[in-house]
């Protein structure tokens, strides 16, 4: 959970003694971007409800349906003095679980691991090879329906990722497969000619397979499987650990294991050293052998939505079938946290981006994801003031579906940006109480609640 914190030791006192009832805020100090209420912990929901809420329950510090449905009611809120309510921001906890399998969201022929990169609006590449194991191609689309294809012309077989700077195309692939991210970068694609700038980063555990996100201060950073603790030929050619690695331009400064592993699940090392062989070279691969069994994870990919940054890659559990999974985090720099499998029974290879308002999880089969966002649909709400301060809301707003909004931040490939799922208060009149109303389908769950006043004169 993330609290929102008061900014001043004023208004931090005045939030820890904030009792239902009488409030008394400081006026002046209250701004559009500060919460004046905020329901975010166990406690906090569990104080807000109100004697009409039904069918809910409290799991982690989120509002959770019981049943079918619920409505939660929240307990009528009072300040000393009237406030002007400006608007109610309502957050979801950070998982993505509404992903819908479709044939056909890419262009047909390809043949290995898609790669997909967005360079802005209508202007979106598919990069693959039109036979396994083969040299990779273009196709485009101004609206991910129509494809034009320039095949081969990458010139590179195993790509791996891809992002887009001020016009041009770094295309990250391995050399030999599997390990030592390679650059190409190339300003247009409907033709063969490029820039290969050979190698620029190298691996020494082997088993790139690197996923590549541009982050909002402009740093590439990589994300690669790190075979050292397993042989990875059982695994999938996957492991239980990944490397994280960064640079400024996406050429210089790739550093093998310069931050924490985002991914570590291995199980208990013994000191033991074991071989095994990778078909590209008949140089053994030696690994430190580990005790238990060791779930494995690789073939990256990253999107930033909102806060949150979405790491999606195959999942090979020890106990079963290889399938799709994700992680998350609000830091590249931090170790990421268990999403949860989305499919299973296929090699995904997967590749995620944004497009026409939607998002796209390619994987290395006819039918792939697609998704509106992590925001799971399904809640209305609606608020209303109590003007005299009687304890009985006078006015109400119109009931309101609420949902988060997406747009990808200009200049930026993978970072996209999230307009808060709101419900607009500016139409009631100032009042000394709020009191607000949600249901909720089936299946959202809600984080947070806050409710924010106007900005003061």
């Amino acid at each position: 959970m993330f609290s929102t914190r008061f900014a001043t030791g004023f208004s931090a006192l005045f939030c820890s003694i904030a009792l239902w009832g009488l409030n008394f805020p400081l006026h002046g100090e209250e701004t559009a971007t500060t919460p004046v209420w905020t329901i975010d912990s166990q406690e906090d929901w569990s104080g807000a409800a109100g004697e009409n809420s039904t069918s809910f329950k409290l799991h982690q510090g989120n509002l959770v349906p019981a049943s079918s449905g619920i409505l939660f009611q929240s307990k009528l809120k009072l300040w000393e003095t009237s406030q002007q309510f400006d608007r109610i921001v309502f957050t979801q906890p950070p998982g993505w679980t509404g992903w819908e399998t479709k044939p056909n969201l890419g262009p047909s022929g390809g043949k290995d691991a898609a790669v997909f990169i967005a360079g802005g609006d209508k202007n979106y590449w598919y990069l693959n090879a039109t036979r396994g194991g083969g040299v990779y191609g273009a196709w485009h689309s101004t609206d991910m329906q129509n494809w034009t294809h320039y095949p081969d012309v990458i010139g590179e077989d195993w790509v791996t990722s891809a992002e887009y700077v001020d016009g041009k195309f770094y295309i990250y692939y391995d050399e030999p497969n599997d390990e030592d991210p390679h650059l190409i970068i190339d300003d247009d694609l409907t033709t063969p000619e490029h820039e290969d700038l050979g190698e620029v980063f190298a691996d020494p555990s082997h088993g790139s397979d690197s996923g590549v996100i541009r982050d909002d201060d402009g740093t590439f950073h990589i994300f690669y499987e790190d075979w050292s603790p397993l042989n990875a030929r059982t695994h999938s050619w996957d492991s239980p650990l990944a490397g994280h690695t960064e640079s400024p331009d996406g050429i210089h400064g790739f550093t093998p294991h310069e931050y924490p592993p985002p991914i570590d699940v291995r199980s208990k090392p013994t000191g033991k050293i074991g071989t095994y062989l990778h078909p590209t070279t008949p140089i053994p691969y030696e690994y430190e052998i580990h005790d238990g069994p060791q779930d494995a994870f690789g073939d990256y990919t990253l999107i930033k939505v909102g806060e949150y940054y979405y790491l999606f890659c195959d999942y090979h559990p020890h106990n079963g079938k290889i399938g799709l999974a994700y992680w998350y985090s609000k830091s590249l720099k931090t170790r990421f946290t268990w999403g949860g499998e989305i499919a299973t029974g296929f090699h995904p290879d997967p590749c995620v981006g944004f497009a026409e308002g939607n998002f796209y999880l390619f994987v290395q089969r006819a039918d792939s994801f697609i998704s509106s966002g992590p925001w799971v649909p399904g809640v209305t709400a609606r608020g209303g003031v109590d003007v005299d301060g009687d304890g009985k809301v006078d006015q109400w707003t119109e009931w309101q579906t609420v949902e988060e909004k997406y747009q990808r931040k200009e200049g930026f490939s993978k970072i996209i940006e999230a307009t808060p799922a709101t419900l607009d208060l500016s139409a009631l009149p100032a009042g000394r109480g709020i009191q607000f109303e949600i249901q909720l389908e089936s299946t959202p769950q809600l984080d947070r609640v806050e409710v924010f006043t106007k900005s003061p004169n």
